[in-house]
C-alpha cells in the first residue's frame, strides 16, 4: 500500500509540477514587466496614471517582444551583426560572466537555433571503455576512403557532453561499433541537455511499463 501510495505521490507530481513551474513563470513575467515599465517611466520622470496600471504587464511583455524581434532584425543585416559582434565579445571578455555567457549561449543555439551542420541521425557506442555506452551524433559514415591511410569502415561521430553538446568531441571509430538509435536528433539533444532526464516520450513511457509490471 505504502509503496502504490509512493508511486501514485510522484506520478502526481511529475503531472503537476511542469504545470507548476508555468504558472509561476508566466505570473513571474507578468509582475515583473509591470515593476520594469513602472520603473522606466520613473526615469523619465513620468507617473503611470492610475487608469493605465492594469495595462502595464501587457505593455512591458510587449516591449519586450518588440526587443527580442529588434534584435533578430539586427542579427540579419551587417551593421546590426557588428553591434551584436561587439556585445558578444565585451560579455566573452568578463571572467565568469564569460563562463555563464557561453554556456547559456550554446543551450539557446543548440536549442532554438539552425544548425549549420546537419548529423544523420543518433547513435550509441561503446566509449570510453567496454561495457559503457555512450549516446552520439553520426556526422560523417565511412571516411576511410577521404583520411588515408585510414582503412574503410569507420565513421566520425560526435560524442556530446551534457548540458552543452556542442563542447564535445569528434572521434573516429568502426562503424560496426555504431549502434543506430531510433530517436530524431532533438529527441537526442533533449537527453544531453537534460542531463539524461529527458527521454523520448515512446522510451520512456514502454521504460516506465516496464518498471511498473515488476
Amino acid at each position: 500500500m505504502a509503496i502504490r501510495l509512493q508511486r501514485y505521490f510522484i506520478g502526481g507530481l511529475l503531472a503537476l509540477l511542469p504545470l507548476a513551474v508555468t504558472v509561476y513563470v508566466l505570473v513571474w513575467v507578468y509582475n515583473s514587466s509591470a515593476d520594469i515599465i513602472t520603473a522606466l517611466m520613473r526615469v523619465v520622470g513620468l507617473t503611470p496614471p492610475p487608469w493605465l496600471l492594469p495595462l502595464l504587464p501587457v505593455i512591458g511583455i510587449l516591449a519586450v517582444l518588440g526587443m527580442i524581434i529588434l534584435a533578430g532584425v539586427l542579427a540579419g543585416n551587417y551593421v546590426g551583426r557588428v553591434l551584436l559582434a561587439g556585445i558578444d565579445r565585451s560579455f566573452k571578455s568578463v571572467p565568469l560572466v564569460r563562463e555563464v555567457y557561453n554556456a547559456v549561449q550554446q543551450i539557446a543555439h543548440t536549442l532554438l537555433g539552425q544548425p549549420e551542420v546537419h548529423f544523420q541521425r543518433a547513435a550509441v557506442i561503446e566509449y570510453p571503455r567496454k561495457g559503457v555506452y555512450t549516446l552520439c551524433f553520426i556526422a560523417t559514415a565511412e571516411v576511410g576512403k577521404r583520411l588515408p591511410p585510414l582503412p574503410e569502415g569507420y565513421t566520425v561521430v560526435l560524442v556530446p557532453t551534457s548540458p552543452v553538446p556542442a563542447s564535445g568531441m569528434a572521434i573516429i571509430v568502426p562503424t560496426a561499433e555504431v549502434i543506430p538509435l531510433e530517436v530524431s536528433i532533438e529527441e537526442a539533444l533533449k537527453y544531453v541537455v537534460s542531463g539524461g532526464f529527458i527521454l523520448p516520450d515512446g522510451k520512456a513511457r514502454r521504460l516506465l511499463e516496464t518498471t511498473e509490471s515488476k
